[in-house]
């Protein structure tokens, strides 16, 4: 009585079978060409934003400098114009 079962059901359990073995194999072709797939331009892409990245740096290090730069100068006029004060005063001159 199973066999006569077994017999019934057999012609759609192949269609199922074969149907998974078409998926499997689909799947396993989509996973190879993804792994294929070339990396260049992700790696173009990631380099281009590091480089944007670094001239942002680039460009802020360059106006700390030059600000520091400015602040220097200014803070040396003022204390050269001191001890010009100072030696004048000492001197007896002003």
């Amino acid at each position: 009585m199973s066999e006569k079962g077994f017999g019934k059901y057999l012609p759609s359990f192949l269609k199922v079978a074969f149907e998974v073995m078409e998926l499997i194999k689909r799947d396993k072709s989509h996973d190879k060409n993804i792994k294929r797939m070339d990396k260049t331009q992700e790696k173009l892409a990631t380099v281009e934003h590091m480089l944007v990245r670094l001239e942002k740096k680039i460009q802020t290090n360059k106006e700390n400098v030059q600000s520091v730069s400015v602040r220097l100068q200014i803070w040396l006029l003022i204390n050269s114009g001191l001890l010009i004060a100072i030696l004048l005063k000492v001197l007896e001159v002003y």
